[in-house]
């Protein structure tokens, strides 16, 4: 067991930038910095391409900070911000030193560590004003693959592996084998692996021996509560046709795209309704989607406004593809859909397997659609069930037994190795 007295700072390197609480990421960073053992943590976001001459000339990359000299200004100089107690977040800018406007040369090797240096140096500095002594290393992506040698001074490393990454359609690099090479690098030399579906515990056990099933999970008191006791519903939903079918999430590579198409033309009076942010490369799929009149894209929304969607649904749906990067998910608006309490259909991918007695599957077009019939006509004796599946996972809920895990590494496993999940 650790000594009562010692407390750590995490170093925990996401792929969203800080604020939305309803993603795995900033959520679990949120809680950890809660746990007393943690005396501080640095939030990590996808840096910037932004260079000073880019910061002198007015050309600002088009990334998740605002789009203002003083925010860029800021990354570049490696200035974390306070996001809440006990947590900083942190930018940076892997562009730092542009040296050429030829395309070519920026893309040198020597160029690429050069920035590389000063981007990890930013990260040592800001580490170093935070309180407490030795380092948790939390990793999220094989991009993230050269802070295990950037960072040897480390008391853990961690690797929370949410996804099958080498699957996506697209890629941030160009040979997909390296992008797996990266990753299996990082679940070797973790200390702790913690795995979101069965299918990537399972890959991750091959190299690993202390690794762990994590599941994603849901917020009740922002969730569940809300939908529950018939709170506001989002004005956009009011004028529509019902039954109004919802969805919530990313519109990208795991959508089923002609199952969607097959529902809208099968039943033109429903209203299919999706709330979640469009990738640039299903743009064209959304617009055909969208010209049958009875299909909506209502793009993003806040976390905390998610209930009034949620709550104007008469189905909650995962019409996900199948594929092998869905069967290696763990998706977290099945856990939000849970604690609503209402009808939810899915294909049948990774994770709704655990909740089959709940979830109306469909494995076709014509599958799905007798699941959407039968969820329509439920008379409301499975509620009570899904949110007490919701209740058994939620995120402060799954956070501490994640937590103990990191505590029974930094102990040195002397009670055994990591479980079969959490």
């Amino acid at each position: 067991m650790l000594p009562k007295q010692r407390r750590y700072k995490v170093l925990y390197f996401s792929g969203y930038e800080w604020g939305n609480m309803g993603r795995r990421k900033v959520r679990l960073a949120h809680e950890f910095a809660r746990q007393p053992e943690v005396a501080s943590l640095l939030y990590v976001e996808p840096p910037v391409e932004t260079s000073f001459l880019d910061l002198a000339r007015g050309r600002l990359d088009s990334c998740h900070l605002e789009p203002s000299r003083r925010a860029h200004l800021q990354a570049l100089l490696g200035r974390p911000r306070q996001v809440e107690e006990k947590v900083w977040a942190y930018t940076g800018s892997t562009k730092t030193v542009p040296l050429s406007r030829f395309d070519v040369l920026r893309r040198m090797d020597a160029l690429r560590r050069l920035n590389r240096g000063l981007y990890v140096r930013g990260l040592r500095r800001s580490l170093a004003r935070l309180r407490a002594g030795r380092v948790v290393l939390w990793l999220t992506h094989p991009l993230q693959v050269f802070a295990l040698d950037a960072f040897p001074e480390r008391a853990l490393v961690c690797y929370d592996w949410t996804d099958d990454w080498a699957e996506f359609d697209w890629l941030p690099v160009e040979d997909r084998e390296e992008l797996i090479a990266w990753n299996d690098h990082i679940v070797r030399r973790a200390d702790v692996v913690f795995a979101v579906s069965q299918h990537l515990t399972r890959r991750a056990q091959a190299l690993n021996s202390h690794v762990c099933r994590a599941p994603n999970a849901t917020d009740l008191d922002v969730i569940g509560v809300a939908v529950q006791r018939d709170g506001p519903v989002a004005s956009e939903l009011s004028d529509l046709p019902r039954p109004i079918i919802g969805y919530v999430g990313q519109i990208a590579d795991k959508m089923d795209y002609e199952l969607i198409s097959h529902i809208a033309q099968a039943r033109p009076d429903w209203s299919l309704v999706f709330v979640g942010p469009v990738w640039s490369t299903k743009r064209e799929r959304v617009a055909a989607l969208e010209a049958s009149g009875n299909v909506h894209f209502l793009g993003a929304r806040p976390f905390d406004v998610l209930a009034s969607y949620l709550g104007g649904f008469d189905v909650c749906t995962l019409p996900h593809v199948i594929s092998p990067l869905t069967r290696s998910m763990d998706p977290i608006k099945l856990y939000d859909y849970l604690a609503t309490g209402k009808p939810i259909v899915s294909t049948p991918v990774a994770g709704v397997e655990r909740f089959a007695d709940v979830v109306h599957v469909g494995e076709t077009p014509d599958a799905f659609l007798s699941g959407l019939e039968r969820a329509l006509s439920e008379n409301g004796s499975l509620r009570k069930r899904r949110v007490s599946y919701a209740q058994e996972n939620t995120w402060s809920r799954r956070a501490r037994e994640m937590w103990k895990l990191v505590v029974r590494g930094l102990g040195g496993w002397e009670d055994g190795i990591c479980p079969g999940s959490v």
